[in-house]
């Protein structure tokens, strides 16, 4: 259609339905009005107006050119999910019509996102069933608190440190249970944190205002979550920690660590758990074995280069917390959890600083 063609339509077009479509050459994102049909007219305008927006039953929707309606078609088919489009699709007419070039653009980038996210999404670990993967069978009941029940007084009326806390399970628990005076939960996961978060809310707003629990700080007024990256930028923020804590609860989080930070993040971690004890500080290390980080050595590039590049293995873990370098003194074997799954039975130690 020639645009001098165009112009001399360009006041009124009459179409279907009796509603009119008004077009401005002189400006061309004005919006056009239509009847929701593909009639030539609307799709020879459109094209000239770089895909006006026209509100049609209170939805922006784009009017479609003709090249485009024949490479949409295939999204048309029944076959076909709507989701992998960008493009909408008109209920009252069923065609479709495409979303501005910005809309594409995002829609794109989220494509890639969706694409990696599940390779990842849990590279750390963070895994948001874990609790429940972990406990199968067990009715939620981590069979680890049973083994810190038998060394409560090393828990009660503490301050304590929930490294890879995950949604908090365990970190509340121990708040729960064994009297502490406080526990921090840490994550690098932010929306486990969330999580956690609104988990103690929850527990917070179920209790009456006036509550005795706030006023002598129990459960759940002793749990504070934050979201974090345990393992520091540089080395040299180490000589600016301070301790604080008389209790790091270090469980199976290692390997994450080892995997996406290499040998010398995890070294730096173990210092920094070192520095942050009081004195008569105790860390209690849950470490997975090496055979146990195979399955995930592919999961990055660099989880796949420090997978390589290892030399500081977990059967070495025990003699460089006892070494001067870090400065442990003592070493107890707590237990070794009798879980169902295999992989999960993993030896607790207790690491005592003097």
């Amino acid at each position: 259609m020639e645009i001098s063609h165009l112009k001399e339509r360009e006041e009124h077009i009459e179409i279907p339905n009796k509603r009119k479509c008004e077009y401005n050459f002189e400006q061309p994102n004005k919006k056009i009005a239509r009847d929701g049909k593909n009639s030539p007219e609307i799709i020879a305008l459109a094209a000239l107006s770089d895909y006006p927006q026209s509100p049609i039953n209170n939805k922006k929707e784009l009017a479609i050119t003709p090249a485009e309606h024949s490479a949409h078609t295939e999204i048309n088919s029944p076959n076909k999910k709507p989701e992998t489009s960008p493009d909408k699709i008109s209920k009252t007419s069923g065609c479709f019509f495409p979303q501005s070039p910005k809309k594409r653009l995002e829609f794109a980038a989220d494509s890639g996102k969706q694409q990696n996210k599940s390779k990842e999404k849990f590279i750390y670990g963070n895994y948001n069933q874990y609790y429940g993967y972990r406990n199968k069978d067990k009715d939620f009941h981590d069979i680890r608190l049973d083994m810190f029940e038998e060394y409560k007084d090393l828990f009660k009326e503490k301050q304590i440190l929930d490294i890879g806390c995950n949604s908090g399970f365990i970190t509340m628990e121990v708040a729960k249970k064994f009297e502490v005076k406080s526990i921090v939960g840490l994550d690098i996961d932010k929306h486990l944190i969330n999580q956690a978060i609104k988990s103690i809310i929850r527990h917070k707003k179920a209790l009456p205002l006036n509550s005795e629990l706030k006023r002598s700080n129990k459960f759940p007024f002793n749990v504070t979550f934050v979201h974090g990256n345990y393992v520091l930028r540089d080395a040299v923020l180490l000589e600016i920690e301070r301790p604080q804590f008389d209790v790091i609860l270090c469980l199976s989080i290692t390997k994450w660590i080892h995997l996406n930070f290499g040998d010398e993040g995890l070294k730096m971690a173990f210092k920094r758990m070192f520095l942050q004890l009081r004195s008569k500080g105790i860390l209690v290390l849950e470490a997975q074995p090496f055979d146990n980080y195979g399955r995930r050595k592919k999961m990055t590039e660099t989880i796949h280069t420090n997978y390589k590049n290892m030399e500081f293995f977990p059967k070495h873990f025990e003699d460089f917390l006892l070494s001067p370098e870090i400065g442990f003194t003592k070493v107890d074997l707590m237990g070794v959890p009798d879980h169902c799954k295999k992989g999960f039975k993993r030896p607790i130690q207790i690491f005592y600083k003097e």
